[in-house]
């Protein structure tokens, strides 16, 4: 990696901490945009007039929209995984542990569907490249975190079982819960979008899979 100044030196611990906390406020702003306006509200300009500064000094922190998208997408990812594993741990027992998960899921998306498709959606949706997330990402920022969420979520159902065999069913129970959770805001986002209301209120639904899930894991 090349050194950040002219003279081969690193940026003072000052510095870095300067930089960092201006990263932090572009995604703030950039974050509010979203949640206000969706995915095709944020652009640098926009970002930058918000912030009172020029779209070339917001190169010198995010050097393209993608760029600036992808750290935007795994900020948005860390808040779901914090939030998702608070729930969690909070719950009273391990049985409770994936109807927690799943009406935490819900709550944490249902007030910011933008949020939502901006990490879910919009992959799916653009044929170009330069605006999926790249496999560094994945590995390196995405993949690690979801790991995170996951690894709390079998040890709060395994409790001291030490079973491999056991210990793998209740982790692949929880993942389908949790994509279970994913595609029933995926259905909320879609019929928000057409304004079309699904015919079973979202508290059925969420009170039907958190069941679901409760008796799947006390079965195990």
């Amino acid at each position: 990696m090349k050194p950040d100044t002219a003279h081969g030196r690193k940026p003072s611990a000052r510095i870095q901490e300067k930089r960092r906390r201006a990263r932090q406020e572009i995604l703030d702003v950039a974050r509010q945009q979203l949640n206000e306006g969706g995915v095709e509200a944020v652009t640098l300009e926009s970002v930058a007039g918000d912030l009172g500064m020029t779209r070339q000094a917001l190169y010198h922190y995010f050097p393209s929209k993608e760029a600036l998208n992808l750290s935007l997408v795994t900020s948005l990812i860390d808040e779901e995984v914090e939030t998702l594993i608070a729930a969690v741990e909070a719950a009273d027992t391990g049985a409770d542990t994936l109807a927690t998960l799943i009406r935490a899921y819900y709550e944490h998306y249902i007030a910011n569907l933008n949020a939502f498709r901006a990490i879910f959606c919009q992959t799916q949706l653009h044929s170009s490249a330069r605006l999926r997330l790249d496999q560094q990402t994945l590995h390196q920022e995405i993949n690690p975190r979801t790991q995170h969420l996951f690894d709390v979520l079998e040890e709060r159902l395994a409790g001291r079982t030490r079973s491999a065999a056991k210990r793998l069913r209740l982790r692949r129970l929880a993942y389908t819960a949790w994509t279970s959770a994913l595609g029933l805001v995926t259905m909320l986002g879609v019929a928000d979008a057409i304004d079309d209301p699904l015919l079973h209120s979202d508290e059925d639904l969420v009170d039907t899979l958190a069941s679901v899930f409760e008796a799947a894991a006390s079965s195990l």
